[in-house]
């Protein structure tokens, strides 16, 4: 298959994924409604707690904790049993806040709220009054607030554009604990609460906790794995034939196709491994079926489908890699095919997006000076080796571009990176770079920790759906043309100016240390 079919299809794919990816405003109205509810959740947990103490139910104990919290918590036999002792022992992000899967026009948002004892209707009467209060003393955005007790649920939706709903799932690992026992056998204690919410609603939350974990630590870290979940999840709501596979299974199925192949893959050949997994027939009724991590018994995550759906998914996913195969990928992702165009360095899978860069009155580096051309001589008629030269270095304008590092810096300021392993030889060292995220944690090699740096950057950015800057393959050719041009100096027409080499950066790797 040539380098150029690849090439065109990570065009496409990338387009759409540019597409369907959530507008900077969805992105910040979805961050400032988590984080006003889980600071206003952390509020209604103090003043359960405050509650407790004086009627004396109550040792006095540590704050709620916060995803947030959790990151940043160094542990601690003393604080671990202190948090027990709380009603409300946590909140967590789950669903597709935490995996980072939200597209454009996503409006449902999910969260957890982990309890000590087995939550009843009388705590989520508590929790969803003060919750009220204390978005009111947080905030001066207005939100409704729905008790959903069928659901196990508190239901806020916000009173402005985009309309966002987020979900607040009760439950506790005591539902669990218990429906373990159960099938082993056990007799169980009835002293539960008249009022205890569905159990099966219980349950359901404690599997999307233990999914969006299994999410961030196996997926969010693979190269193009998020990118494709995120373009498929849109075929998944244009397509009903592949409507059953959205959520859990897709997730669980790019992982595993993507994450078996034996070398990282750019977006378009990463979506072609997944449609060649479900047109081999994965998914029939005597396939193999998607096994689920995050149990404990032999679980096939696509059980629920009947044979009619596993034979149409199959059917729609050979109709669709045969489009594939024959140039018309736009067609699978509903998408009007791209001008058709011969890049010259195929390796830049993602194009630069300028618009995210600061003024480039600030881009421009200083560069070395050349000494000045004598004025006569063949300055006038410069050859056409000359001018070739001068026409691959305008090419590769803009010379000063952010790389991935500058980027990163720039949307994520104030990082702290962390030397987490110093390998190989004295004379060829490997160094281990990693950075924490919105609680994932990124790792990459390079041969100095300039360059581990710059390959975690890379990872982080790609992870965001976001351009990783200049491509190394173009450092490389900034390498060879600087090269020539100290051998032979360019001669340029009059008048005479000041001729400057661009010299590649420190932190941009050749091409044969790309990060993967």
């Amino acid at each position: 298959r040539p380098m150029r079919i690849f090439v065109n299809d990570d065009r496409h794919v990338m387009a759409k994924h540019s597409a369907v990816y959530p507008t900077q405003e969805e992105l910040e109205a979805v961050q400032n409604m988590v984080s006003h509810t889980e600071r206003a959740l952390k509020a209604v947990s103090d003043w359960i707690d405050e509650q407790e103490k004086v009627g004396g139910e109550q040792p006095e104990a540590e704050t709620m904790e916060t995803a947030a919290d959790e990151e940043n918590k160094d542990g601690g036999d003393q604080k671990a049993t202190e948090q027990l002792t709380r009603t409300l022992r946590g909140v967590m992000r789950v669903g597709l806040v935490a995996k980072g899967l939200l597209l454009k026009g996503d409006l449902d948002l999910e969260l957890v709220l982990l309890c000590k004892d087995k939550p009843t209707a009388e705590l989520l009467e508590k929790v969803a009054d003060n919750l009220g209060v204390q978005l009111a003393a947080i905030t001066e955005d207005k939100y409704e607030i729905i008790q959903s007790v069928g659901d196990a649920a508190i239901v806020i939706k916000n009173t402005k554009e985009p309309p966002l709903t987020l979900t607040i799932h009760l439950t506790s690992p005591v539902v669990r604990e218990e429906l373990e026992k159960q099938l082993a056998g056990e007799t169980l204690s009835g002293n539960d609460a008249p009022d205890v919410l569905d159990r099966q609603k219980c349950l359901a939350a404690l599997a999307s906790l233990r999914h969006a974990k299994w999410f961030q630590a196996r997926a969010n870290g693979l190269k193009s794995c998020v990118i494709v979940i995120r373009v498929l999840r849109d075929l998944c709501t244009r397509v009903p034939t592949w409507a059953p596979l959205r959520g859990w299974p897709l997730e669980l199925l790019c992982e595993k196709s993507i994450g078996t192949a034996n070398r990282p893959m750019g977006a378009g050949e990463a979506l072609r491994r997944v449609l060649e997994c479900l047109a081999s027939g994965i998914v029939m009724p005597d396939g193999s079926g998607i096994y689920d991590p995050c149990e404990k018994e032999a679980t096939d995550a696509i059980g629920h489908l009947d044979r009619q759906q596993r034979e149409d998914i199959t059917q729609s996913a050979q109709h669709a890699l045969r489009l594939a195969a024959f140039g018309q990928l736009h067609r699978v992702l509903g998408m009007d095919p791209l001008p058709s165009k011969m890049p010259k360095k195929p390796k830049n899978e993602n194009p630069i997006d300028y618009t995210v860069q600061i003024p480039p009155s600030t881009t421009y580096a200083v560069t070395p000076m050349k000494r000045p051309m004598e004025e006569d001589g063949e300055e006038k008629s410069p050859s056409k080796k000359k001018k070739k030269i001068q026409k691959k270095e305008e090419k590769i304008e803009p010379p000063q571009a952010m790389n991935a590092l500058m980027k990163l810096n720039q949307l994520k300021p104030g990082l702290q990176y962390k030397l987490v392993s110093q390998t190989g030889p004295v004379h060829a060292p490997i160094f281990t770079m990693s950075v924490e995220i919105d609680g994932s944690t990124f790792e990459a090699s390079g041969p100095s920790k300039k360059t581990a740096k710059l390959h975690v950057a890379v990872k982080v950015l790609q992870d965001m759906g976001l351009p990783t800057g200049v491509e190394g393959k173009e450092s490389v050719k900034g390498d060879e043309s600087a090269e020539e041009t100290e051998q032979k100096p360019v001669i340029v027409p009059p008048p005479p100016v000041v001729e400057t080499v661009s010299t590649p950066t420190a932190a941009s790797p050749p091409a044969d240390q790309t990060p993967e």
